[in-house]
């Protein structure tokens, strides 16, 4: 009877527990990213999050005949001038959802969320046929899930969280090719690799790497070669990207997408690796990217371990080529959570073994259980507390009145928060961006000969308006700030803003 507890609890002997556990968790892991569900998304990647907020409304207002003629014209011409980074799948979602429910931001945050969350789904049934191990794959998920960052950053609107379950679901249809070389994984991994480099094309490192690894490592080049399924995987894996990439070539929609973003020079500096660190840890934890580097070699050396390492080496390769974006765009250290969670599986499978060994007795596990849900409960915890932190519920008004001032149509020149992306999204008010200090010092990291005060008489040729909201960024650019307090009068100005009229300069 004892030894029946025992195994029902680990689930061996009761498959139905560990399927209604993995319910149970893939259940709190939505339920706790529905929290403060209706703030303005300015918690996490606020330009990028906006950037699509901004697009989805621009094609949702296509169908929209009810609203004021001016304010749909914004609408559509705001949506329209953000350009093409990736297909804007997510924005296409969410687009059409506004025409059953109108317009809510929100529901970006529950499509994201649930794409993150059905990740996890995978995240499990490729840890547990890895490590031929239940509890591995509970603890490895629960990494996958209520990680403090992945939680945060898995509800933003933005292509990522799409593209990371993508990513997962890839590489454990790659895993079931690997071990079965059936069709059926062939062709899977095919489609959602495929649809992960569609969604966002950086995951090609990842997708590849993991690819690489199985082809060189688990199978062997020389029969990789001679089988046909390996071929029809690659040529599945870059088909939909190819055809984007050469659409979006022929028609000028994707150039300059790679300008300003190789720093190789970046290569040769300590803070890099620093910087690199510090945001790896702040998405996955040290400890548990740490161990998962373990786990790499404390894997299976023919059947685990290559496509382990080449998901870390593909997420290396991803560091070394956008060097730069790296170390200022944390979101793009997403992919190493999935990666992390699933290197530690070999460890967690030691330790568990160790530990049911050591303790055969019934009150040992629960302990463990325990445990293990009291970590969890905290990183939960922590996630909450972060998003209860910020309240951005402000935001919309303060800008409203700005477009007002503005009268929506002016041509207009900013020194704001996020590019400008915030007075376009709650002020309907299109406006060009100044370069913020730091997008100064990237232009001079690249080689570019920046003056100045060149620069700012091309940039505010024609515009009626300078729109300042960001006073410490204003100050960082002494030139700027005399130049516009000299030559030009005060149009508007409270504490949070001042907008100065271009149109009646008081000096030449």
């Amino acid at each position: 009877m004892k030894k029946a507890l025992i195994n029902k609890i680990i689930f061996h002997e009761r498959p139905w527990m560990w399927k209604i556990a993995l319910a149970l968790m893939l259940l709190a892991g939505f339920a706790l990213r529905m929290y403060d569900l209706t703030d303005p998304p300015l918690d996490f990647a606020p330009t990028r999050q906006l950037f699509s907020a901004i697009k989805a409304r621009g094609m949702y207002y296509q169908y929209v005949n009810d609203a004021p003629a001016w304010q749909r014209e914004v609408a559509i011409t705001l949506g329209n001038s953000m350009g093409i980074i990736e297909p804007p799948v997510m924005e296409i979602i969410v687009s059409q959802t506004y025409r059953l429910t109108g317009e809510r931001l929100w529901i970006a945050r529950i499509y994201s969320s649930f794409f993150w969350v059905v990740g996890g789904l995978a995240l499990f049934l490729l840890i547990r046929e890895l490590a031929s191990s239940t509890g591995a794959a509970i603890i490895g998920t629960l990494v996958y899930l209520f990680t403090p960052y992945g939680v945060i950053a898995s509800r933003a609107f933005q292509p990522d969280p799409l593209m990371v379950a993508l990513i997962v679901f890839a590489i454990w249809a790659l895993f079931r090719w690997q071990n079965t070389s059936k069709w059926k994984w062939a062709l899977l991994f095919g489609l959602f690799g495929g649809l992960a480099l569609l969604v966002k094309n950086l995951s090609v490192f990842i997708v590849v790497g993991g690819f690489a690894g199985v082809i060189l490592g688990a199978r062997g080049l020389k029969r990789s070669i001679r089988d046909p399924q390996a071929w029809v995987m690659g040529g599945l894996l870059v088909l939909p990207t190819a055809v984007y990439t050469v659409y979006g070539m022929a028609t000028g929609r994707l150039e300059g997408q790679l300008a300003l973003r190789f720093f190789p020079q970046m290569w040769l500096e300590p803070a890099f690796y620093f910087s690199w660190q510090n945001l790896m840890s702040s998405a996955v934890g040290f400890g548990v990217w740490t161990l998962g580097v373990v786990g790499v070699f404390l894997a299976d050396a023919r059947r685990e371990r290559p496509l382990l390492l080449g998901l870390w080496i593909g997420y290396i390769a991803f560091g070394m080529t956008f060097p730069y974006h790296f170390t200022t765009h944390d979101y793009y250290h997403l992919p190493v959570i999935p990666i992390a969670a699933l290197s530690l599986v070999p460890v967690v499978k030691v330790v568990l073994e160790r530990f049911f060994q050591r303790n055969p007795g019934l009150f040992p596990r629960l302990v463990l259980v325990v445990l293990v849900l009291f970590g969890t409960a905290v990183q939960a915890w922590y996630a909450r507390a972060r998003l209860a932190s910020a309240d951005y519920r402000n935001e919309a008004p303060f800008w409203e009145e700005i477009g007002d001032k503005l009268g929506h149509t002016a041509a207009v020149i900013g020194l704001t928060q996020d590019y400008g992306y915030r007075l376009a999204y709650w002020g309907w008010q299109n406006s060009s961006a100044w370069f913020t200090s730091a997008d100064i010092q990237v232009r001079y990291m690249a080689g570019q000969d920046l003056d100045i005060r060149q620069k700012f008489a091309e940039d505010t040729a024609g515009k009626q308006y300078f729109l300042v909201t960001m006073f410490g960024e204003l100050n960082n650019q002494p030139v700027i700030k005399d130049l516009l307090y000299s030559r030009y009068p005060v149009y508007a100005e409270t504490d949070e803003y001042v907008i100065f009229d271009l149109q009646h300069p008081v000096s030449p």
